[in-house]
């Protein structure tokens, strides 16, 4: 989809309107091609679209919000009359839309070398590069995505269309050594060509399932309080809880370990400073927000002070803040961040293991969950490889272990960040993030 079929989509909607709601029209959607590989063979070539259209129209403080993904003329007309039935039995709300006015926005571009370089025989070949040094005993399975981002924003106020439509490309790759069934993770996510490297991170999951082969050396431990070193990837999936703590709806609805006003939101440590910054050239230029807002730069933490909360303009509305532009739905559902990234520290990553006399490596989490929201603790579990570390050095492979851990305590306790950063996926969006050290890490 391309902006003048949206905005012709978006026209036919407000024409099928009556004039005496106000209406709002979202199009959101993705087209993935995609190549999945097991058993270091490619499984699946697949092309996948999925575009959605949602009118939401206003009658003062009333509110009705309809979706549909079938977009011919017979679909759009369904779409206005569903909407139009739901409002007529819809309750007054606490909200009533506010015109609005097309802010002014870069423009979303995308990188023509990455249709070019993984179309489907591209993606086949840039696996085939990526494991053809494999030895026999390790077999590498995952997924090459080619993805295109569309989003497009419209309302009865004005004549103006937001649009942006940006393609990417989402790799990631589990290895294993047969033999010892260890396994190692890699993955990289970039609009950028030039900012991929997937044999790299083939390499790198390989390189942990070596060090986990060693199974004479296998180490199952007792629960305890363990320092850390997290990866990347595992750093960034606990920032991702931190952030959905910040949306102001679940603040709102008591669901976050902090009120409105932010005075009683703990202190974390004067290292960890995390913001949301969308004109940073590692994450996706997504300049407005599902609501036809400006994206804003905000810090979230600073100097271990919670510094933002994130919202749409619903909460912006009930809590009397001001909305920068982190809606993700037009649901009143909150904010979120998507464009995430945790500032560095001074030492580099080896530096990082080197300072541990006994500790943990991990190299991701997963099954990672909330066990108190309020509290921001979490549990879930560790995987790819995880290994002991012993003066400085990493040496023997441990056994899957659960944490269960209050995030607020980890990141006041983080001793090390490294100063390199890297870009991971936070579901399907690029966040930037450090390696870090942390001390009394709870594993019951």
């Amino acid at each position: 989809m391309d902006k003048d079929l949206a905005c012709t989509l978006i026209e036919k909607v407000k024409k099928l309107t009556s004039d005496k709601y106000c209406s709002v029209i979202n199009i959101e959607g993705t087209r993935q091609n995609v190549t999945r590989f097991a058993n270091s063979e490619i499984s699946q070539n697949t092309n996948k679209s999925d575009i959605n259209m949602s009118l939401t129209l206003h009658d003062g403080r009333k509110e009705a919000t309809c979706g549909t993904n079938v977009l011919n003329d017979e679909g759009l007309q369904r779409l206005v009359k569903d909407a139009e039935s739901l409002l007529a039995i819809s309750p007054q709300g606490n909200y009533e839309f506010a015109s609005w006015g097309k802010p002014s926005l870069h423009t979303t571009e995308s990188d023509k070398e990455l249709r070019l370089i993984y179309d489907a025989k591209g993606r086949a070949e840039t696996i085939k590069e990526g494991i053809k040094d494999f030895e026999t005993d390790f077999t590498a399975a995952g997924a090459l995505v080619l993805e295109n981002k569309i989003s497009a924003y419209g309302n009865s106020y004005s004549d103006e269309v937001l649009f942006a439509s940006l393609d990417n490309v989402q790799f990631n790759t589990v290895v294993t050594h047969k033999p010892s069934n260890a396994d190692g993770g890699g993955e990289c996510i970039s609009h950028q060509a030039n900012q991929l490297n997937i044999k790299e991170a083939f390499s790198h999951a390989k390189h942990w399932a070596t060090l986990g082969s060693d199974t004479s050396n296998l180490v199952t431990l007792n629960g305890g309080e363990y320092t850390v070193v997290l990866s990347p990837m595992a750093v960034g999936n606990l920032v991702a809880f931190l952030g959905w703590s910040l949306n102001a709806k679940r603040v709102a609805d008591g669901l976050s370990f902090c009120n409105s006003s932010l005075s009683n939101a703990p202190k974390l440590g004067e290292n960890i400073n995390i913001y949301d910054d969308v004109n940073d050239s590692r994450v996706f230029p997504w300049y407005f927000d599902y609501e036809g807002n400006k994206r804003q730069t905000i810090p979230l933490i600073e100097k271990g002070v919670v510094k933002n909360l994130l919202y749409d303009n619903k909460t912006a509305h009930l809590l009397g803040a001001e909305q920068k532009g982190h809606a993700y739905s037009n649901k009143g559902n909150g904010g979120a961040s998507l464009h995430t990234i945790m500032l560095g520290g001074d030492s580099t990553q080896e530096e990082v293991i080197k300072s541990t006399t006994r500790g943990l490596y991990i190299s991701d989490f997963h099954y990672t969950n909330f066990v108190n929201p309020c509290t921001l603790q979490l549990t879930g579990l560790t995987r790819n490889g995880t290994f002991l570390i012993e003066d400085g050095q990493i040496t023997k492979p441990v056994t899957t272990m659960r944490f269960t851990q209050n995030i607020l305590e980890a990141f006041t306790n983080v001793e090390v960040i490294s100063k390199e950063l890297t870009v991971v996926n936070d579901d399907g969006w690029a966040s930037v993030m450090p390696s870090i050290k942390i001390e009394r890490f709870c594993f019951p």
